[in-house]
């Protein structure tokens, strides 16, 4: 599998789109290049690291019906992402399937910033205490018999 770094331009059918986390994420500072190694279908994605694999997140995209406008970018987030102010990011919540027996919970608290066009990612852990941590965002799937 060849690793798509910021000079190339087309990725090639094998090929993982590496996007650059300055800070890590919360729990794994020292992984710093993550890439969405299984889109699926759905509102499901997998955000695994690329030199410490055992780092690897469920996500989901925000939901601005569920839960209002997307996080704000301060300045220095903004830095941290090489983005400007006409970059799109998109916002995604890490979810936990083990916290809850009944429930996938996602972090309100620490949602996920990407920007795209400049291959980076950022967990933008908020100091706002109100923000759920296992908020209950779908149940359980049922196993199957």
């Amino acid at each position: 599998m060849q690793v798509v770094e910021k000079t190339q331009v087309t990725p090639e059918k094998d090929t993982v789109l590496a996007f650059d986390f300055p800070q890590g994420i919360a729990g794994f500072s020292g992984a710093k290049s993550f890439a969405f190694i299984y889109a699926g279908s759905g509102d499901l994605l997998c955000l695994q690291s690329i030199d410490m694999p055992e780092a690897s997140f469920i996500l989901t995209p925000w939901n601005e019906s569920r839960l209002g406008a997307t996080p704000k970018l301060s300045s220095e987030q903004q830095g941290l992402l090489q983005a400007d102010a006409d970059s799109e990011i998109i916002w995604f919540l890490v979810l936990n399937p083990f916290a809850d027996k009944d429930w996938v919970t996602a972090n309100l608290r620490a949602p996920i910033a990407i920007c795209e066009s400049q291959q980076t990612g950022l967990q933008c852990i908020a100091s706002d205490t109100s923000l759920e941590l296992r908020y209950r965002w779908m149940a359980q799937p049922k196993a199957a018999t």
